[in-house]
């Protein structure tokens, strides 16, 4: 997405020296990653919810679980946040979005930064076919589309990608107040997904009123560092001046623990 094929030419090869990665396989790209945003790719199966309980007494938590926000009960939408995180920020990174504007300017064929907003937001849209479960994971990863598009909206470099980035959190704005006008007047339970949407349309304009003050970003939680698991932190391999890095650090193994009394 937004990506080149390059070489280093020389003078009468014949040879293109960059040409970008074609149209079909970049939005063949784009829709792969936002299938990674659905539901029902982020859901975690009722069988292994009912084989979580909360951990032991004594054993505290590591960084190889996942964050929470539900304290000691394990949660079943964090890991969705965090995974879904994973593929938003890369597709709004600030300088793919640039290469997105300028592909799409050079090329009206290719995927432009419009075209990953909006299927951002289609993807992450309200569905009447969702369980319960799966809407509020869904309004959960539109969440972090939101923070992360504000994010792209006041920080990136280019002021075409914090126009874009400004102009679609805008519509987003407007859209959502145009359907939850009577919220605030009316009676009985709030529906979630117009709560969810509610607080989008009032932290985009807070960002909106004072972009420099992060109204509404909420940092993903980060994910466990995975590989090696049960490891512990990497600092471990260092040793002393590196001594477990390196070629032939099996042969200095046994040597340095017995100094050191292992």
């Amino acid at each position: 997405v937004g990506g080149l094929h390059y070489i280093y030419a020389f003078r009468g090869d014949g040879r293109t020296p960059v040409e970008p990665v074609p149209a079909t396989d970049q939005r063949a790209a784009i829709q792969s990653l936002l299938a990674t945003l659905e539901p029902s790719a982020l859901a975690i199966p009722r069988s292994v919810l009912a084989s979580l309980p909360p951990r032991p007494s004594g054993y505290g938590r590591t960084r190889e679980l996942f964050p929470r926000y539900t304290g000691l009960m394990f949660d079943a939408i964090s890991p969705a946040v965090v995974a879904s995180d994973h593929t938003i920020s890369e597709l709004l990174q600030p300088d793919r979005a640039a290469r997105l504007v300028e592909q799409h300017a050079l090329d009206p064929s290719l995927p432009g930064l419009g075209d990953v907003i909006t299927g951002l937001f289609g993807t992450t849209a309200a569905d009447a076919g969702d369980s319960p479960y799966e809407a509020e994971i869904r309004r959960a990863v539109r969440r972090v589309a939101i923070d992360r598009l504000m994010a792209l909206a006041g920080g990136a470099s280019m002021p075409q990608v914090r126009a874009l980035a400004n102009a679609y959190l805008e519509r987003a704005r407007y859209r959502i107040d145009e359907r939850s006008e009577g919220v605030a007047s009316g009676s009985g339970p709030v529906d979630p997904q117009l709560a969810s949407d509610r607080l989008i349309a009032l932290d985009i304009g807070r960002f909106l009123d004072r972009p420099g003050e992060s109204y509404g970003l909420q940092s993903a939680p980060g994910a466990p560092p995975g590989a090696p698991i049960g490891m512990p932190a990497m600092d471990f391999l260092g040793g002393p001046s590196g001594l477990l890095l390196g070629v032939g650090w099996l042969d200095q193994v046994e040597p340095y623990c017995a100094h050191e009394g292992w």
